[in-house]
């Protein structure tokens, strides 16, 4: 049997291939170099207009079928966007969709039920996981899903407001720009950890549950208080991260293990508040909706009675450019001589990672002791100053975050590349990555240091490098140092 999970909506498309023995995952944005590609407009994610035949050109491309070769797609998009007859689209968990036009069944998933069946390639069988979803918005406005046993049990409305939603149009009060909306949230979460808590307006906005966010972001109620807006950005933050959490603890216990998804559940600062308590949460390094396609499919293999998938090298699944070779023991001794030298080197090894996050495969690596280092990468990155850095690290003295999804507290004197304004700094523990885990190991040999600042290889914009080509343009058009291909070294 042949499915297909889509995600082809207004931005970030994926595609999740099941050819009858495993799976095959594509983001578009890594193979068209576009960030938040969608395989409904135009390749120029900026110019208006759909392209109704390019997620059928990307499967014969990418794997060689069509549609007629496929026994069943499941798809996740906003049929509102498009102008279709949305019907009454409250549903949950899937409907018939007849509209989106394939030479084979189309059957539409919930966007949190996929979020939430994304999780199969950490836990066996998600749908028998309770779970929780928030993101931007869901299907038909809804923001967020509470799933016990497998039902739809309390969904948030977009008309109380969105944490996501309203993460980005907050940016604008601090001036957080971005080549696309949908990136400002993110950037606006480094902000967090600035200034100060105003304890008499986080005691004010504690009339505010869950179901009136707006009135949570809403810095009307701030304006004439003679503290900072970054207090006040501050403040709202760690209210929002608290009402979650107090949320979830009437909804799941301390031990249980259940999903928390959607582009909310990228927010390391709440992670980390939320795994203090639930020590079982499940969170995979795609949250955000990187992970829907994958979700699809899970619910085609449930529908289907399927044997559970295989996905090889989890989490390093994309569907792009691999090196023929690993890198020589050469290549590693002078990689690390680049390293200690304070160079900054471009790593891009194996398949790219699913998710946003650069766990060793898609790169750019520095020596985190250098207190000159940060503002050295971000020339690089083109990025703003205030954003932290992550790193990773195989010292097992870190708490476990494989998926780079959590922070520890770090000595700033010890590592000030990485130790962001709250002395924290969000870190991966590295599994599963012998080639990287090698790097840090004879890293650690030379230097008695055995972390890296690591973030991903790419510029602010632009997606992570995907192909050779994209990897060498970043060496040649940036001041990196260095960039190490499979068994390729080049030295500027």
């Amino acid at each position: 049997m042949k499915l297909l999970g889509l995600r082809i909506c207004d931005h970030d498309s994926n595609f999740s291939y099941f050819d009858g023995e495993k799976v095959r995952y594509l983001k578009t944005e890594r193979k068209y170099q576009i960030k938040h590609h969608s395989v409904m407009k135009n390749q120029n994610y900026k110019e208006q207009g759909f392209d109704w035949t390019l997620w059928e050109k990307i499967i014969e491309e990418e794997w060689g079928i069509r549609s007629k070769n496929l026994d069943e797609i499941a798809i996740v998009f906003d049929p509102w966007f498009y102008n279709f007859n949305t019907r009454n689209d409250i549903f949950f968990p899937s409907r018939p969709e007849v509209d989106f036009k394939a030479d084979c069944k189309v059957t539409r998933v919930n966007h949190h039920w996929a979020h939430h069946l994304s999780c199969w390639p950490l836990v066996k069988e998600p749908h028998k996981l309770n779970g929780f979803s928030y993101d931007g918005f869901g299907d038909y406005g809804t923001i967020w899903t509470l799933i016990e046993q497998g039902k739809c049990k309390v969904r948030g409305d977009a008309q109380y407001g969105s944490i996501g939603h309203l993460l980005s149009e907050t940016g604008t009060y601090f001036d957080v720009k971005a080549y696309d909306s949908i990136d400002i949230a993110g950037k606006l979460m480094a902000l967090q950890s600035y200034g100060q808590i105003d304890k008499e307006f986080y005691e004010f906005l504690k009339q505010f549950s869950i179901r009136q966010v707006e009135h949570i972001f809403d810095v009307n109620y701030y304006k004439d208080r003679p503290q900072p807006r970054i207090d006040w950005l501050r403040t709202l933050h760690q209210y929002a991260g608290d009402l979650l959490l107090d949320y979830m603890s009437k909804h799941f216990k301390e031990d249980e293990y259940f999903c928390y998804t959607g582009g909310v559940a990228l927010n390391v600062n709440w992670n980390t508040q939320f795994r203090k308590k639930f020590r079982n949460i499940v969170i995979p390094p795609h949250p955000n909706d990187d992970g829907l396609s994958l979700g699809a499919l899970e619910y085609l293999r449930m529908k289907h009675n399927l044997s559970n998938f295989k996905l090889d090298n989890f989490p390093f699944c994309q569907s792009d450019e691999s090196p023929n070779e690993a890198p020589s023991e050469m290549v590693m001794n002078k990689t690390v001589e680049l390293l200690k030298n304070q160079k900054i080197v471009g790593w891009y090894q194996g398949h790219g990672e699913i998710g946003p996050r650069a766990l060793g495969n898609r790169s750019i690596l520095a020596d985190p002791r250098d207190k000159d280092m940060r503002e050295k990468v971000n020339n690089i990155k083109k990025r703003e100053k205030f954003r932290p850095f992550g790193c990773s690290t195989i010292n097992k003295s870190f708490s476990k975050s494989p998926y780079m999804l959590y922070a520890d507290p770090i000595d700033f004197n010890k590592y000030p590349a990485i130790s962001h304004v709250d002395e924290t700094c969000r870190h991966q523990t590295v599994e599963n990555n012998e080639v990287f885990t090698q790097l840090i190991q004879k890293f650690y040999n030379e230097t008695n240091c055995d972390v890296l600042l690591n973030t991903s290889l790419n510029v602010n914009g632009k997606p992570i490098a995907a192909h050779k080509k994209d990897a060498l343009e970043l060496l040649y058009t940036s001041e990196l140092d260095a960039l190490v291909y499979g068994n390729d070294l080049w030295i500027k």
